[in-house]
Order: structure tokens, then sequence, then C-alpha cells
């Protein structure tokens, strides 16, 4: 059975496991038919079949990475009732749309969600920055990559000792592209076999099964954060044509390459196509996912879920099934990838933060010319308390075990302040909680005022500036004109650092425009300017000359229009996401967003200023007194003619949640 609440949201009650995964596959369905298609498309590389030469470069990606391959892999080597509840879900698809699904096909869909979200595109870029900085500023790369991911998700667990109702609270907020519709679907799934009874809201990745990385059991409640641990490696590839072969250098000297040629069909008219082949290569190493034999900048790639064959869907059912906080942790014993930081408390009183997934554990081969994976890391870093906080950052030193190039601290600490501030002032609710994730403070940004704080000898406009500056409140607010100067500051800082002559044909992209998102010089810049400001001239530039220079050229500017003038949400449909028009009758209202990168509200501007194409793609606040909220950006359907393709678009924007209605934890 199927009934929706006022927000369109379904509860889905059946009397076993497997027809609660088919009605579950019923009920996305109907609400997202559209988007399931092109989702099914990106699974096996048709989606230029649909929009054309624009979408070619995804096709291309999507053969030569095998994500239908490791798809087909990790469904046959799922256990016999994972397999089950995959299967169920794929039946109740299949009776609402038009085209089926393959029993794979749901593993696909999360490995397309996960591919570029993952760490290879950056190794491509601190690959190319390596090969194309000049010498002399070679010394600074390090400056680029520390801590350096851009935006992110927040997530918090607060144990009963510091709430209201005496139970934990988790809360978070998942980042990723801004899209419509969204990639996550809210539903609760209810169970009543007396053998076999579970109740779960939570948020579903379109196209998956259950509840994945955020759920409230009644008594136990999760969520996540990207760990950003180093899980997968790129190889340089040398490869060459060997007659109708093709065959690759490696360690022992050369060795012959898997080869098969697809096709991909790319639109050019109403009813007319162009069949281009794709040769699709795997090396000792992985598939090659980038060049081809002869080309220089042919790359590899090794990932936890290619070696395996796994994609973590075991993790799903004993998820349904979980009541403690034991059992959550327990389920993510399968998990695989991408790894992450798991954040969970129960009514027990249990709270921890526990890193769960599959990091290799590397070691030189026989020449030691080339990483190999001896093996995963077992000590996964962990840990407990009452106030628990991930932001993708480097949360204790033994991160170290897992990577070396986690997210900024800024987020955390900021997040850290504002719970323990709450927690002072008495117990914390699910709405003060709820209320730190849209806090709108620039943090990152401390370091670029105080250098304008102690120029000296500005022009009398550049002076009035910094006295703006000084007095602001810092807050990245929609009414600021303040936050708007201080953007249009730090973009002329930016630019004094792209145009160093060490950096000249660093910001481009040799892999075509799908990887030019992780290769922006000025977002890389943006990111790292509190460590390029107390550096001394990093790549010859001296921030305290290009930060005055910056305030003179704004000083002399017309006056900008306040943050919210332009910071604006824009949810990309399936069109604008490979670079085409939406439809007529597609197009999303643009909604005003407050916030920045560096904020705990992570809106990403394209260039920092201007729409927003990344941001909180879901708010959850699980209560285990019952008190439990959520939101999306849109709503729960996805057809733009229905009531709820974009109800909850005002309430997310505006940094709120809708309440969701489960059961209270019983003690």
């Amino acid at each position: 059975m199927i009934v929706r609440d006022a927000w369109g949201i379904p509860t889905i009650t059946a009397g076993s496991l497997l027809e609660v995964a088919h009605e579950q596959g019923r009920a996305i369905a109907q609400d997202r038919a559209w988007q399931l298609e092109v989702e099914r498309r990106r699974t096996n590389g048709t989606t230029a079949e649909l929009f054309g030469p624009s979408a070619r470069e995804w096709d291309v990606l999507a053969r030569r990475s095998l994500l239908v391959d490791v798809a087909r892999r990790a469904h046959l080597s799922l256990t016999a009732e994972s397999r089950a509840f995959v299967d169920a879900f794929v039946d109740g698809l299949n009776e609402v749309l038009e085209r089926p699904w393959h029993r794979w096909t749901p593993l696909a869909v999360f490995g397309v969600q996960h591919l570029l979200f993952s760490t290879f595109p950056s190794k491509l870029w601190h690959r190319h920055l390596a090969e194309r900085v000049a010498p002399e500023g070679r010394e600074w790369l390090d400056l680029l990559r520390t801590e350096g991911l851009p935006g992110g998700s927040n997530a918090v667990a607060v144990a009963g000792s510091l709430t209201a109702s005496g139970l934990p609270i988790v809360a978070g907020d998942p980042h990723r592209v801004i899209e419509a519709p969204g990639c996550y679907a809210q539903v609760r799934l209810v169970c009543t076999d007396p053998e076999d009874p579970f109740d779960v809201a939570g948020l579903s990745f379109v196209g998956v099964p259950g509840i994945q990385h955020f759920g409230h059991a009644g008594t136990v409640a999760w969520g996540v954060t990207n760990a950003v641990a180093d899980d997968e490696d790129v190889y340089a590839e040398e490869l060459v044509r060997h007659g109708d072969a093709v065959i690759a250098r490696g360690a022992g000297g050369w060795e012959p390459v898997a080869r098969r040629v697809e096709v991909v069909r790319v639109r050019t008219g109403e009813e007319t196509y162009d069949a281009e082949p794709v040769e699709v290569l795997v090396t000792d190493r992985g598939p090659v996912v980038v060049g081809g034999p002869g080309l220089p900048g042919t790359y590899s790639l090794g990932t936890p879920s290619y070696v395996l064959g796994d994609l973590g869907f075991d993790t799903l059912v004993p998820l349904l099934r979980s009541r403690t906080a034991d059992d959550v942790l327990g389920a993510f014993e399968h998990w695989v990838g991408p790894v992450d930081n798991l954040l969970v408390g129960d009514g027990d009183d249990h709270v921890e933060h526990r890193v769960v997934g599959r990091v290799p554990v590397r070691s030189p081969d026989a020449t030691g010319t080339r990483p190999g994976w001896d093996g995963w890391v077992s000590d996964l870093p962990r840990r407990t308390g009452d106030l628990l906080v991930s932001a993708n950052d480097r949360a204790t030193a033994d991160f170290a075990r897992i990577g070396d190039d986690f997210a900024p601290p800024h987020r955390a600490e900021r997040l850290t302040e504002l719970v323990t501030a709450l927690a002072d002032r008495g117990p914390i609710t699910p709405e003060a909680l709820a209320a730190t994730l849209a806090d709108d403070r620039q943090t990152a940004g401390a370091v670029l005022l105080e250098v304008v704080d102690r120029l000296l000898d500005l022009s009398g406009g550049a002076r009035v500036l910094q006295q703006r500056l000084r007095a602001w409140d810092r807050r990245m607010a929609a009414g600021s004109v303040e936050a708007s100067l201080f953007a249009a500051v730090r973009a002329a800082v930016v630019e004094a650092y792209v145009a160093s002559p060490q950096l000249v044909d660093v910001d481009t992209s040799p892999h075509g425009e799908l990887f030019a998102p992780w290769f922006d010089l000025r977002g890389r810049i943006r990111l790292a300017l509190p460590a390029l400001l107390v550096a001394d001239k990093p790549f010859g530039v001296d921030p305290l000359q290009a930060v005055a220079e910056a305030l003179e050229e704004v000083a002399a500017a017309p006056e900008p229009a306040a943050w919210g003038a332009a910071h604006v949400a824009v949810p990309l449909t399936p069109h604008q996401q490979f670079g085409l028009p939406a439809p007529a009758g597609q197009e999303v209202p643009f909604v005003v967003l407050e916030g920045d990168d560096d904020c705990v509200l992570a809106t990403r501007a394209l260039g920092g200023t201007g729409v927003c194409v990344h941001g909180p793609v879901a708010r959850f606040v699980w209560d285990l007194d019952g008190a439990s909220r959520w939101v999306v950006p849109l709503g729960a359907a996805g057809d733009p003619s229905s009531p709820h393709h974009h109800d909850q678009q005002q309430v997310w924007a505006a940094g709120g949640t809708v309440p969701l209605d489960r059961p209270r934890t019983r003690r």
C-alpha cells in the first residue's frame, strides 16, 4: 500500500520485506519516471541518443569505466536475500516504466552517482598541475592541495545528555549538484510481518532500493558525510597497438590489454543518429578512463568496487532491520564505497562516528615503480562523545590512515561552535539543531579580512571599503551588500594568482569538458586563499599587494547589488546538465540562497558569485523522541505539472525543514 502525506511523500506499507521493495519500486516509478529513464541511460552510456553530441562525453566515460560490468558482477555476488530484495524493487519499477530495467540496473545507478563524486578527477587535476606549473612555482603546489575539497556536507550527532528529550538527535545535509528532480527521494518503509517488522524513514537515491545513507528506524538513526578517503588510484598508462590488439607497458614488460569496441549512438536530428565506435580497454590495473593507444595523458582507474566486484548492497537489508547503533555499524561492515563518515545514535544513548568502506593498503610491487594494493585498512577511524561533528574534514589524527586531502576545517569548527553554544544555553531541540545547518557566516574568509585590516596607504575609496569590511558581520546573507563586496574583493585577489606567469596554461582540462569543473583554477585558488595569503609570495604573487589592488579595484567599481540579487539556486534539469536549454514547461523557478563556499550552508556558485549549482540536496533532523524533520530541493514529484514538484523549494531555500511523522522511540 502506498499512502502519501501532504507533501506527496510516500509511506509504503506491506506484509513482507520483498513486498516493501516491490511497492517502493512502484512508488518511485510513479513519481520519477522521466528521471529513472535518464538514470537508466546514464548507466549504459546511451544519453546521447536523447540529448545529442553534448552527452557523448558522458556515454564514452560510462562505457570506459565499466559501470554495467561492475553492476552485473556486484548483483551476482549479493547474498540470496539481498538479490531478491533488489529484484523485487526492479519488478515494481517495471510495472510502471515503459522501458524495463535489468535486475542489475539499480546497482549501476548507484555507480553513476559516485563515479565523478570520487577522488579520481582531482587526482587527474593534481597530475596535470604538476606537469604544467612552471618549475619556479612547483614549491607552492602543496598549497593548492592540502585540505582542498570544495564545498561539502555536514552531519552532527548529539547525545541525549544534551537534548530536551534525553534522546540523541542526528542531523545533516548532503551537498551535491542541485538537480531537477533531486537525486534523493524521501520515503518511509513499513513492514508489518510480525517475524520481520521494521519502520524506517529516510532518503533514498532515485532508482536504488531501501534507505542508504540517511535513515531513522525509530530506535536508531544515522547519517553520513563523504570521508574523502584516498580509496582510488589513477595509473599513467603507455598503450600501443600491436596488430589488432593493444598492449600496455607494465612493471614486467609489455602485457596484453582486454579490448572491445562498443557503439555510441549520437542524436543529430529528429530521427537521425551518428554511430561512433568507442574502444573499451582494461589493463591489469583497471579500465582506461581517459586517453588511449599512442596518446599522452592516458590513465586507468583502480577502485575497490572494480577490484571486488561489490557495490556494498548487502548493507541495505540489515539497515532496514537495525534497532541499535551496533546494528547499523554491523550493516555498514558490508559497505564498499564511497568511504563515508557514519554518525549514528540510538535509544540507549550510544552515539558514535565511524569511517566505513574499503580503503586499500598500498605497497610497492616488485620493481617499486607502481603502487599495488595489499588488502584493506582494518583500523578505520572511530570516536564517541556527546557531540560529534563531521564536515568532510580531518576529524582526528587517525584520518592519516585513510588519506591526506580533506575539506578545510572551517565548516566543522563553525558547526561545533554553534552546537556547543546551543548546549550551553539549555537542552537542544530538533528545530534549533536544524537551524545550525543554515548558518551563513563566512569562515574561511577570516584570513582575507585580516589582510584587509592590516593594509595602509589606501586611497579614500579603498579606505571606506576597508572600514565597511571591518564592520561587516561576516554573514553571507541575501540582503547584505557587504557580502557582495567581500566576494568581489576575493574574486579580484584570485585573479592576481590566476595571472601569475607560473600558472600559465594550468586553467584548462586536457580530458574534455566533462572534467572541466575539477580543472577550474579560479575555484581551486579561491579555496586555497587562506593558505596562499599567509605564504611568502606564492607563485610570485605578493599577498599584501594583491589584496590592496583588489580593494582599490572594487572601490572604484559601481556599488554591487546585495548578495541575494544573483546568488540564486538553479536546479539543473537533465537537459541543462548536458548543456541544453530546459524544455518548455520544465523550467524550475529560481530561489535566492544565502551562504557561500565556506559557510556551513555551503552554497557554491560558479566563479564564486552568481548562480549556485551545488549545495544541500537534502536536510534532515532525526529526533529519536519523534519530532523529526526533513526537506529536499524542489519536492517529491518529478512531473512539473504536479503540485508536489517544487512545493518544498521555498522552505529548503530558507534553510527550513518540514515535519516527518513517525513513531516515537520507546525506552
